[in-house]
């Protein structure tokens, strides 16, 4: 995926690759690891998948008349700064942290996470994650 290498000055030539890591879902995310805390704070950036939606069927619920729809996911939308432009190709040492219906409609990029190992607070509230996980 990405890597960092750390130039001491050895002579060895390499140049050090920071992961630069992008949160494209509308909030903070914590991620509590090592026995410590990081925030990556929302992005100007989007990747969102669109849909549309039938009523498939109804039911009753109670007295309820409810509809049961059927969801179709139709495509992927990308937008930086409120300007909604193509998808940028994978970029070495950026990483884009999504939400698990953006990553499952993008199955073939290697540069997509969503959050992994939520954590809760003694009310049941989330509070962070522990990592990441990729499709």
């Amino acid at each position: 995926m990405s890597k960092t290498v750390d130039d001491s000055g050895a002579g060895t030539g390499e140049e050090a690759i920071m992961t630069r890591y992008v949160n494209t879902t509308p909030h903070a995310i914590t991620i509590l690891a090592d026995g410590g805390s990081v925030t990556i704070d929302t992005s100007d950036v989007s990747i969102r998948v669109a849909s549309e939606t039938t009523c498939d069927e109804v039911t009753f619920v109670g007295p309820l008349l409810v509809e049961i729809r059927k969801r179709k996911f139709t495509s992927v939308t990308y937008s930086e700064g409120g300007v909604e432009m193509p998808l940028p190709p994978e970029q070495e040492g950026v990483l884009y942290i999504v939400s698990r219906i953006t990553a499952e409609a993008l199955p073939g990029r290697s540069d997509l996470l969503m959050v992994d190992g939520t954590v809760r607070d003694d009310d049941g509230r989330i509070i962070g994650c522990t990592g990441f996980s990729v499709l």
